[in-house]
């Protein structure tokens, strides 16, 4: 045998080989594993079998050259053997260390023998698998009988079976004994790594190991390729090795944890590398629905971080999916042996499943014994907690809690609010869901997806009141203002004691922001202002404002991300304040001369601010489209509409706190708290109020550029622009508390102990003045002031098109006049006082509207000719639409609207006219031709639509909003769908797919004479569509499982909380 190894050795009392016997080379990997690897050497220079050779492989140990150096050990303990040591500069894992080391020599070995170091062999264990070998020339992998390492008796593992999805099952008893009941040679679907036997020219075909895998399951991946290519797997009992298992039972640190993402991440690969492709269509979505399953199991095991495991094994084949497909490619290319010859090998799912049950049963009693001594611990805390709530701190707890009941009385037991964006939600508890998934969205004309998180998150809250809408948007706004609260709360507790942390989130709850996007129904504010605490509690690590002593930079990163997510799925361009605020705080600390060191992790919160544009795909993608949020904002058109709203407001209005607005006394009060917090405070708190000031300063600029016309707008209104500068002086409240109390008593009595006391009793007085009376008038309430019509003459409204949708169907109302918005500023719909909505009316699920394409300049132009007096027949163009009623805001424009001969007045208030169109257009239904009305839409001349009675032969029941169907419809004819155009709309009768007819607006297909059957009209959902779902829901899992601290993080957090 010819072996070229870099350190080679050679002995005289070397084992003598037979004449003819394959020559074999030993590869030992090592990492971190000198407590084994001595024994492990041993054993191989005691092997019976003289034509072997030992090359060993350090996968880059950080301790290789500790006392004995590594090259050393080996060498004392390889001595009958010739012997090489290779280092990899990297930790490239057992097989890629292999395959890079086998890469750098050259070597002419019959059999490959592979061996982990922390398995030792009986000296006869290589003799008895080359016998193995010699004998059966289809068999190309051999493996030994694997016993415990401390106890010889004791069976690990005799070859393995896998079921379909690849899972291991041994087929032994935990803990069976050795009596020789499993000693017969026999074929197994694949041997582990723990010491594998290969013949060469085998292991070259194959391409060596999966290097990817780096971790787990390579073993199986290797003998499956193996089995593919035609060749047999065997184990042999008479070869024996001891193994430690010390990775899998943590006995060694390991770059490559958690075992399960490897192990999971590396099955799901090999089996969509080695299994057929009929097979494979079946096996990945059974596979994925598996691990959704494992999910639910690990949350009643109490292990919710496994569930991250399991979503980013599933992550992290989506992504190499295309490279996988490559390596696939070549395993199939040599594929000789078929799937169902394999089934012998494997075992039911049932065998296995039952193993499983068994195992983790003992872990469930386990961790559910863990939760009974949690709830003891607490239930001890409660009790202490509840001895000590007594006094003044309590005292001043209920006051501030029947403030807050009086001041928001009108809200929390008034009707549903449906101001601005605060909407109602649908009737039915899963409305939102259901909005969120639908193919195709029934607001205004319609509109494909994607549509926006926000309504996965809003339709969370109706199934907590189990349906209920009035309760489940009452529950929203309360569980944003406590979420806020801690947000505050949380922000500041690095600098400050508990009272200043308090002072810190009450106001911020009660701030400008929370009040004037309150009144004006501004949702997307509101949501902002929660999520941004927890944003800047971020920023303000990354670019070492605040840098406690223990955190994580990586889950600061995910807090980032998901924070930034939540907040950009309402409004786009918190986002990009996000980014501002990072800049302009990267900036200032290098102005003011800070140690430039902490900043260094600043390019993980820009990967974080990317991560929460990355949650929000593939919406996020619309977001600068024609009809895009941003697009909307910046756009030639629409931008001075949303920059007219911050006229009023400028850098000395956001510097004296009364931008957004709100109570003009306590807002005065902020900036006075803010000077103080700078002037008497100190070190590292004096440095974060600086912090605090710079952001004021930045929301200042920004809204001073915008209201001058210097810039375009990227929020809609100034109660989105103030939410970092009321969150910064909320902050700077806080630190002016902690201050008074921490840092005055330090210095020495004087001027600055005066100005402080005065300062403190101005700003109280100035803070009681301002929000005292406005909750007493219970001014916390939307719609107050902002000139909209009621919620209750709102809901009056949507009672009575609920109830005539019951009695026709579907169809679409039409709301004229700004009172129905209220002025309020959105970017997520349309900036137009005419409103189109369904039968249930102005309704969450219809908040996010594009209002792009050629049917809303169709309907644009329909509504301009009844506007200027052009027709007196503005229902027949608005029937083309299946406007049935328009919602007529009383005013000087009403006259022309009362002029249609059409448009009957069903209702008159005070406040508005409801017109019921007596002639509108079925959404779905046929017609002997295109309808009279929608021609005269594509002749732009409304007269065309004047005398023409549309004669609809049968109509179309809407099952969802994205299908429709009618039963017995017969040709000649036309099917007419009013619905956006689009080419995802297809018709069939039967099985027949309709030809499409050219419309204007709408869809239309034709009927030809003599057909006849059932009309199924929908709006498929494309593969694509799907593959993001499913990408979104592990983005947001693994995202928020990073979020979620570890166990040793929350040990070390609650020391901190304690310490405080």
């Amino acid at each position: 045998m010819a072996t070229t190894i870099r350190t080679a050795q050679s002995r005289t009392e070397a084992t003598v080989a037979e004449p003819g016997s394959p020559s074999v080379l030993a590869v030992v990997v090592t990492h971190r594993g000198r407590e084994w690897l001595k024994e492990c050497l041993v054993s191989l220079n005691s092997q019976t079998y003289g034509s072997m050779d030992v090359l060993v492989v350090d996968d880059a140990s950080p301790d290789f050259r500790a006392a004995p150096h590594l090259k050393r050990v080996v060498k004392r303990h390889i001595r009958r053997r010739r012997w090489g040591f290779l280092r990899t500069p990297r930790p490239l894992g057992f097989g890629g260390a292999i395959n890079w080391a086998l890469s750098r020599i050259r070597t002419d070995a019959d059999l490959l023998l592979f061996v982990h170091d922390d398995a030792a062999l009986d000296p006869d264990a290589v003799q008895e698998m080359v016998r193995a070998v010699a004998t059966d020339p289809s068999t190309a992998i051999v493996g030994p009988k694997v016993v415990a390492w401390d106890d010889p008796t004791r069976l690990e593992e005799v070859g393995m079976a896998v079921d379909r999805f690849g899972y291991p099952y041994k087929g032994l008893e935990a803990d069976e004994i050795d009596l020789g009941q499993h000693d017969a040679p026999s074929e197994v679907f694949f041997v582990t790594s723990t010491c594998l036997l290969v013949r060469h020219e085998v292991f070259r075909q194959l391409r060596g190991w999966d290097a990817r895998m780096r971790a787990f399951s390579e073993d199986l991946d290797l003998c499956w390729r193996a089995r593919v290519a035609g060749h047999s797997v065997r184990v042999e009992p008479r070869a024996k090795a001891r193994h430690a298992i010390a990775l899998a039972t943590g006995q060694r640190e390991s770059r490559f944890l958690p075992s399960r993402y490897y192990i999971r991440r590396n099955r799901l690969r090999a089996v969509t590398k080695n299994v057929s492709t009929l097979r494979l269509l079946f096996l990945i979505p059974q596979f994925i629905f598996v691990t959704f399953a494992e999910m639910l199991g690990f949350i009643i095991l109490r292990q919710p971080r496994e569930i991250v495991n399991l979503a980013r094994a599933l992550g992290w084949n989506l992504l190499h999916f295309p490279q996988t497909l490559s390596a696939r490619a070549k395993v199939q290319l040599g594929r000789k042996v078929s799937d169902r010859t394999l089934r012998r090998l494997t075992v039911k799912e049932s065998t296995r499943v039952r193993s499983y049950v068994s195992h983790q049963a003992e872990r469930l009693e386990e961790a559910w014994g863990r939760r009974a001594d949690f709830v003891s611990q607490r239930g001890t805390q409660v009790r202490s907690v509840g001895r000590q709530a007594a006094g003044l701190p309590v005292l001043l707890g209920v006051v501030a809690i029947v403030l807050l009941l009086i001041g928001f009385r009108h809200f929390l037991w008034g009707p549903q609010a449906s101001v601005g964006e605060l909407l109602p939600f649908p009737a039915r508890g899963t409305g939102m869901l259901r909005a969120y998934f639908s193919s195709w969205e029934g607001v205004g004309l319609g509109q494909p997806g994607p549509t926006s998180p926000a309504y996965f998150l809003l339709g969370l809250w109706p199934l907590i009141t189990l349906g209920a809408a009035g309760a489940a948007q009452k529950l929203l706004i309360l569980s944003l203002a406590l979420v806020a609260l801690w947000g505050a709360y949380r922000l500041m507790a690095d600098l400050v004691d508990r009272p200043a942390r308090w002072a810190a989130g009450v106001t911020y709850v009660l701030s400008t922001t929370g009040y004037v996007a309150l009144r004006e129904g501004s949702l997307g504010a509101l949501v902002f202002a929660s999520a941004a605490p927890f944003a800047l509690h971020s920023l303000l690590r990354f670019t070492g404002w605040v840098r406690p002593a223990a955190w994580s930079a990586g889950r600061e990163a995910a807090v980032l991300a998901v924070a930034g997510a939540v907040s950009a799925s309402f409004v786009p361009g918190s986002l990009i304040i996000y980014v501002l605020a990072l800049l302009l705080l990267t900036i200032g600390r290098a102005v003011l001369g800070l140690r430039s060191s902490t900043m260094r992790s600043v390019p993980l919160a820009v990967l974080g601010l990317a991560g929460s544009w990355v949650l929000l795909l593939p919406w996020s993608l619309t977001w600068f489209s024609p009809g895009g949020p941003l697009g909307r904002l910046t756009g030639d058109e629409t931008w001075r509409f949303y920059a007219s709203a911050f006229r009023g407001d400028s850098m000395a209005s956001v510097l004296s706190g009364q931008t957004p607005g709100g109570p003009a006394l306590m807002g005065l009060a902020l900036p006075l708290l803010g000077l103080i917090a700078v002037l008497i405070s100190s070190g590292q708190r004096r440095r974060t109020g600086l912090a605090m000031w710079l952001l004021v300063v930045g929301v200042g600029l920004l809204v001073e550029a915008t209201a001058s016309g210097a810039i375009r707008p990227i929020v809609a209104a100034p109660a989105e622009a103030g939410v970092l500068a009321t969150l910064a002086f909320s902050g700077l409240v806080g630190l002016a508390i902690s201050a008074f109390r921490s840092d005055l008593p330090r210095r020495g009595l004087g001027p600055v102990h005066a100005l402080a006391l005065a300062g403190i009793a101005g700003a109280g007085f100035l803070l009681l003045a301002g929000l005292v009376p406005s909750l007493w008038r219970g001014e916390w309430s939307p719609g107050e002031d902002s000139g909209q019509i009621s919620s209750t003459r709102v809901e009056q409204i949507h009672s009575l098109l609920l109830a005539e949708a019951e009695q026709v169907g579907q169809f679409r109302a039409l709301w004229v006049g700004e009172g129905w918005q209220g002025g309020v500023r959105s970017a997520v719909r349309p900036p137009d006082e005419h409103l189109l909505t369904g039968p249930r009316g102005k309704v969450l699920s219809e908040l996010f509207h594009r209002g792009e394409g050629t049917g809303e300049g169709n309907l644009s132009e329909a509504i301009a000719a009844i506007e200027q007096g052009a027709t007196d027949r503005g229902g027949r163009l608005l029937g083309a639409f299946n406007v049935q009623f328009v919602l007529l805001e009383r005013g000087p424009g009403a006259s022309e609207w009362l002029a249609q001969r059409d448009l009957a007045v069903a209702r008159s208030e005070t406040e508005y006219y409801v017109l019921e169109n007596g002639s509108p257009l079925s959404r779905a239904g046929v017609y002997t031709e295109v309808p009279g009305y929608v021609q005269a839409l594509g002749e732009n001349d409304p007269t065309l639509g004047a005398g023409v009675e549309e004669v609809e032969r049968s109509a179309a029941q809407q099952e969802s909003p994205s299908h429709f169907e009618a039963a017995r419809v017969a040709g000649p004819g036309v099917v007419f769908l009013s619905e956006r155009t689009d080419p995802g709309w297809t018709a069939k009768l039967g099985d027949r797919t309709l030809q499409d007819v050219d419309v204007e607006w709408g869809n239309a297909w034709d009927l030809a004479p003599g057909t006849r059957g059932e009309l199924d009209i929908s709006f498929e959902r494309g593969l694509d569509d799907l593959l993001w779902y499913l990408f979104t829901a592990l983005a947001w899992i693994v995202a928020i499982g990073a979020v979620s601290p570890s166990g040793t993080r929350r040990r070390s957090m609650g020391r901190r909380r304690a310490a405080s």
